[in-house]
């Protein structure tokens, strides 16, 4: 490699340019292939816009308190209307703590990719399905 940059630059710099690229080159080729995928995610990721499709009453399989206290939220397991179980989590302790045996849940659709994702809203929501 020393001799093709001596033949492109001369031979004074070409050892300058080597020495820097054995010292310095690898962080300066990290640091930029870290700001290139950086910037292909920001440019080839969706823009993440939703739809509200419906709230939905669901029988609740499972529920866990989130460290033992539903003040901190709660993971459940619920069975979805086409049979299908899913599991939601809700970290506000009013949503959390209105879990039971049955759960009023959110039903979103990706409008890219028609993707539903789910969250749980509080019963007021549902009272009218």
């Amino acid at each position: 490699m020393l001799n093709i940059l001596s033949k492109v630059v001369g031979p004074h710099r070409a050892v300058s340019i080597y020495a820097f690229m054995k010292t310095r080159g690898l962080v300066i080729l990290g640091g930029v292939s870290v700001i290139g995928v950086a910037a292909a995610l920001l440019l080839l990721n969706g823009d993440g816009r939703h739809e509200h499709e419906a709230f939905l009453t669901v029988p609740v399989l499972s529920a866990t308190p989130i460290n033992g206290d539903l003040k901190n939220g709660v993971i459940a397991s619920v069975r979805l209307p086409d049979g299908s179980a899913a599991s939601i989590t809700a970290t506000e302790a009013p949503i959390a703590q209105t879990v039971g045996t049955t759960a009023c849940i959110e039903k979103r659709v990706y409008v890219d990719t028609g993707e539903p994702r789910y969250r749980f809203k509080l019963p007021k929501y549902c009272a009218g399905s």
